[in-house]
């Protein structure tokens, strides 16, 4: 058969295979040439897609490159497999069939990644791991369809050929998942979430870093008695997109230059462009951020402002990545330990990030205002790489209180805000930003607004 034909022939089946469509042997001409291009294409549209996303100037990774050819030699298995199941199918068969889903595949998961990036589909970043999974249980479900109307054998035989292709073609793709085939070029001026990988592997990675906390807390000014001061921690958790990083810095420098924060806010981040200023965000190095202001701020005169972005999931973790670290996702519990182990008293929490509502329970009480970007049941919205910022952070700091001293006051005009954003936007559900108020933090707070109104 012409080549040509074949291969479109191929690729039809490989359609009607992903969206589980009636298929043929005669659908996939079992020969090594039509096997060959198919595993060619699959390898040219990675590349195609990589660079519709980061832009032709970039790098080859090596490493990813095996891993997406790794597949061949597997499926090669399986047909040699299928063939001791079904005398009567060729070698090549299921390779071929497998071949051309896996285009078909390609082509639907890196379109969805680029409409991530570009915040077409803002949601899909929230629920990434989610896709994955359905990604992997859809191709699942691909190759034993393939199995089972492909060759031509006993039920027990193709109940057989449908286990071995889970185990030979999905699995590895479990367990060593694919990543980026071009990668920006590593430089500092290109230093952004693709490049972390290395940047984190560079010797002045490790030097900058240490000490780096240390550093940070020690620059930390003391309390002034009598003055009921604010101090902050503020930490950027994920890695994986600068709106992060920019959100926290905009916030930071508000709190220094309107709320009279200058020199005691602590500011933790995870993003390669900032691995010689801060130090790294983690679970651990917030408790001992909270823990030093505890120890250094009047407890019963200062207030901590805790601020804290990131991705949430609907079992109420707050994303910690800095690959390749594997750093300790934040839950409820573990935050309301950290602060509880800080001994701080009135606290003023902000937590940007998907339904971070679920957060509220854990941590209210009478001397601590709460603000969440979302309900526990809805995600918020804003984060992408071509963000500044959340909305939550763009709504609260950004624009209400540059215009107030009241954090209540200003959560009542930035979730009005928000909700015209998403109207705007058609973004439903809508995220409903939430606020708690305890009774006793309210005086506390009125105090430092005062304070703050006089001294402007």
């Amino acid at each position: 058969m012409f080549l040509p034909r074949a291969l479109a022939r191929a690729l039809r089946g490989g359609v009607a295979l992903v969206t589980f469509r009636r298929v043929s042997r005669d659908d996939f001409a079992p020969d090594p040439e039509v096997f060959a291009a198919l595993v060619i294409i699959d390898v040219l549209l990675m590349f195609a897609f990589a660079i519709a996303a980061f832009g032709v100037r970039g790098e080859l990774n090596v490493y990813e490159l095996s891993r997406a050819l790794m597949y061949v030699p597997m499926v090669l298995l399986l047909g040699v497999l299928a063939r001791r199941l079904d005398r009567t199918s060729d070698v090549l068969l299921l390779p071929v069939a497998l071949g051309a889903a896996s285009v078909v595949m390609n082509v639907i998961t890196s379109a969805l990644y680029i409409l991530a990036q570009h915040q077409i589909l803002p949601f899909i970043e929230t629920y990434w791991s989610t896709i994955d999974m359905v990604v992997l249980a859809w191709s699942a479900l691909i190759v034993i369809t393939a199995a089972f109307r492909l060759l031509d054998s006993g039920a027990t035989a193709r109940l057989v050929g449908g286990a071995a292709a889970v185990a030979l073609v999905v699995l590895p793709a479990y367990w060593l998942p694919q990543g980026l085939i071009w990668v920006p070029p590593r430089d500092e001026s290109a230093a952004d979430a693709v490049t972390g990988f290395y940047s984190l592997g560079e010797e002045k990675a490790f030097y900058a870093q240490q000490g780096a906390l240390e550093r940070e807390l020690e620059a930390l000014q003391p309390q002034r008695p009598g003055v009921a001061d604010l101090y902050a921690v503020a930490a950027g958790l994920y890695a994986g997109e600068d709106v992060f990083m920019k959100e926290v810095k905009m916030i930071t420098s508000l709190l220094g230059k309107r709320f009279d924060a200058a020199g005691r806010t602590v500011t933790l981040l995870n993003n390669v462009k900032t691995l010689d200023q801060y130090p790294i965000a983690s679970l651990t190095s917030l408790r001992e951020a909270l823990q030093h202001v505890g120890g250094i701020m009047d407890k019963n005169e200062d207030v901590l402002l805790f601020y804290v972005s990131s991705h949430g999931s609907e079992q109420h973790e707050l994303a910690v990545d800095f690959r390749p670290f594997r750093l300790t996702q934040i839950t409820p519990e573990r935050l309301k330990a950290a602060l509880d182990d800080s001994g701080v008293r009135w606290k003023v929490v902000v937590i940007s990030a998907c339904y971070s509502g679920g957060f509220i329970d854990a941590l209210k009480d009478e001397r601590t205002l709460i603000i969440t970007a979302a309900r526990a049941d809805r995600s918020s919205f804003g984060c992408g790489y071509g963000s500044d910022a959340t909305y939550l952070a763009q709504a609260l700091f950004g624009e209400a209180l540059t215009k107030t001293y009241s954090i209540e006051a200003a959560f009542g005009e930035a979730r009005s805000k928000i909700e015209q954003w998403e109207r705007d936007k058609g973004y439903t559900p809508p995220s409903e930003p939430q606020i708690y108020v305890g009774a006793q933090i309210r005086p506390k707070l009125a105090e430092i607004e005062k304070r703050l109104s006089a001294r402007r």
